[in-house]
């Protein structure tokens, strides 16, 4: 334990050292050195206060801390307070300078020096009438303050003092700085109060008068009460006053303290955070929120699907709103059962009203609801082609049998239409059904080459066409199709090319011929019209596009049973979203595409169980996304969706 004594002792002496150095550091003086000659050392702190000793040029002195722009020094016995404007502080290294330096200017007189003030002084004010530079005269202004301390009549030093801090506060208000314009006044008012008042008479400037006003209350010691009046647009945003929230917009705040810190705060709006310096007893002060995004609309087709914004699932379902999105990049994605999962980069941009998010569902599992007919042949006998009208009306075409019978859009036979079909006993043998804009009835006649035109109420109206290899000849007409201008597309399957009529029957455009190049056919079949007037045309193991004109765009499909692959391609179409479906015959099987041919779903299998098909020779979409197929060999209609309709009264199922 004795080992010990002496390291405790050394400790103890390490302690008192330190604490002796942290007094004697903190006990330090300031070193300033004047920076005018004859500075002045006044009695109180006050421009134009009791003269006790003039210091030259360079004196370094030591100074107490700092007391607002006052510093307290002592030189050659005299203490008394020096104003920052004479003086600047200085490093270590300025303590090896010599304590007292020559001024090396020659000393001026007091006229001379309060004339050389004047001169700055009235350039300043004629910049700040002018309106031409208050920085410039903020920076003439602000040296005179220490030139000033060499007047020696202390009357003529505070009067002029005053007034160059009135014309410094007049440059800041007129810059719209109120806090340092208030802080130039109030000097203004304690250099020398009853010159400031005579001074300011001439002040016009209502905001400069108020403002003048203001720090004369403050010099003087009195309690002004400020009231202020907060709106908004839109109105309800959450009001702080110093980090406190004092209720929503409109609202009426009272203070005695002219500096705040205004907050606003609205939920889907960018918050507003303003350092306020109130200047008038009365203000009213509205903000114009700015949104921190817009109202995201988004619509599916179907609708029903759950929406996932960036990731989250928010619970939605479209079609709905989605409130005040933020500006920016962001991701949203809909799923929904039976449905492919859409997903989609989304920039939100500042505009008027809402951004709209619309797509149409990829229908991926389609489910078998209804059919109609079966081998039997009961309803339907060897059916053909089927169509469907903007009503949702279902017209199927069969080689025997009845020809051309309606389903209503529930699904009902309408036993009646068309006189009981003995309107549609002038076809022998259709191949393709289509209906125009106006509910007309458009059926190819394989067995008399022509086109039979019926009205909406199924009545014989007029044919085209004979059979042979001329423009106005057919050689075993198939597939029909009719465009959105009511013009009509027919595959002259035998002649390997397609015709375009007039609603009238006049010959519009021809084009094809037999081959395997693009543009060229051999026994084509099917053909559909999309939206945009394209023309799709089914070529045994291909689908070509094509313009309203003729002109060869694209192909897809190969030979095979693999996925996007056909055997002997049929009926074809395109719905309202621009998806292709076409009747894989051969396959058994329905196949559907995007609008630029890439695979997307497929069912059915060879077959006579419900769902499954032979030789499925024609396909029709309805507007709710009901799907139609005919199958020839299994004389029945089938009808698939992704979900169940309500329960039909139809004939059979």
């Amino acid at each position: 334990m004795e080992l010990t004594k002496p390291y405790r002792r050394i400790g103890l002496l390490s302690i008192f050292l330190v604490f002796f150095l942290v007094i004697s550091l903190g006990a330090a003086p300031i070193r300033v050195k004047v920076t005018v000659d004859n500075a002045k050392i006044n009695e109180t702190r006050a421009i134009g206060g009791k003269t006790l000793a003039r210091v030259p040029l360079n004196t370094v002195l030591e100074a107490e801390t700092k007391q607002g722009e006052w510093y307290k020094v002592t030189w050659q016995g005299v203490s008394g307070y020096m104003h920052e404007m004479l003086v600047e502080e200085v490093s270590e290294s300025a303590l090896a300078q010599p304590a007292i330096g020559p001024s090396g200017v020659a000393t001026k007189t007091q006229p001379a020096i309060i004339a050389e003030i004047q001169v700055k002084m009235n350039e300043s004010r004629s910049l700040i009438r002018q309106e031409k530079d208050y920085d410039k005269a903020i920076s003439t202004l602000r040296p005179l303050v220490a030139r000033i301390f060499t007047v020696r009549d202390n009357t003529k030093q505070k009067q002029l003092a005053a007034e160059v801090y009135l014309w410094i506060g007049y440059s800041y208000a007129s810059q719209g700085n109120a806090l340092l314009a208030l802080s130039e006044f109030r000097n203004m008012f304690e250099v020398d109060y009853a010159y400031a008042k005579a001074n300011i008479r001439n002040i016009f400037d209502t905001k400069i008068s108020s403002l003048i006003q203001q720090s004369e209350n403050a010099y003087k010691g009195l309690v002004i009460e400020y009231s202020l009046e907060i709106s908004t647009v839109p109105k309800e945003a959450v009001i702080k006053i110093d980090g406190k929230e004092i209720g929503l917009s409109p609202e009426i705040y009272s203070t005695s303290s002219p500096e705040i810190v205004i907050e606003i705060e609205k939920k889907g709006y960018k918050p507003i955070r303003e350092e306020l310096f109130i200047t008038q007893t009365s203000t009213r002060k509205e903000y114009i929120l700015e949104r921190a995004g817009r109202d995201v609309v988004v619509r599916s087709s179907p609708a029903g699907a759950s929406v996932y914004l960036d990731g989250q699932d928010i619970e939605k379902v479209t079609n709905c709103v989605l409130p005040v999105v933020t500006f920016g990049s962001h991701k949203i994605k809909l799923v929904k059962e039976n449905y492919g999962d859409w997903e989609s980069d989304v920039e939100i941009v500042v505009g008027e009203g809402h951004f709209l998010v619309e797509t149409a569902l990829t229908p991926l599992n389609y489910k078998y609801i209804y059919k109609w007919g079966g081998p039997l042949r009961k309803i339907f006998k060897l059916p053909a082609g089927v169509a469907v009208d903007a009503e949702n009306n279902v017209y199927v075409a069969s080689i025997g049998g009845k020809k051309v019978q309606k389903l209503s859009p529930d699904w009902k036979f309408q036993t009646a239409w068309g006189q009981s079909g003995k309107e549609f006993k002038v076809l022998k043998s259709p191949g393709g059904i289509a209906i125009d804009s106006e509910g007309n009835i458009y059926v190819t006649d394989r067995k008399i080459h022509c086109v039979m035109k019926f009205d909406k109420t199924g009545k014989y109206k007029r044919r085209w066409g004979v059979e042979g290899t001329g423009n106005t000849m057919f050689n075993t007409p198939m597939g029909i199709a009719v465009d959105s201008n009511n013009d009509i597309y027919v595959v002259d399957y035998g002649n390997n090319r397609i015709k375009k009529f007039s609603i009238t029957g006049q010959l519009k455009k021809m084009w094809g011929k037999r081959g395997n190049q693009d543009g060229d056919f051999y026994l084509p079949t099917g053909i559909a019209v999309n939206k945009n007037n394209e023309v799709f045309v089914t070529d045994r193991s291909r689908v070509q596009k094509f313009s309203s004109e003729g002109e060869f765009i694209s192909s897809f499909g190969k030979f095979g049973s693999t996925d996007g692959a056909f055997r002997k391609a049929m009926g074809i179409y395109v719905d309202k979203d621009n998806f292709i479906y076409i009747a894989d015959s051969e396959n058994n099987r329905i196949q559907k595409f995007d609008k630029n041919g890439k695979f997307i779903a497929k069912w059915g299998s060879t077959g006579t169980a419900n769902g499954q098909m032979v030789f499925p020779s024609g396909i029709a979409v309805d507007n709710r996304g009901y799907v139609y197929v005919v199958e020839r060999d299994n004389n029945r209609l089938q009808l698939f969706g992704v979900s169940s309709p309500p329960e039909s009264k139809s004939e059979s199922k």
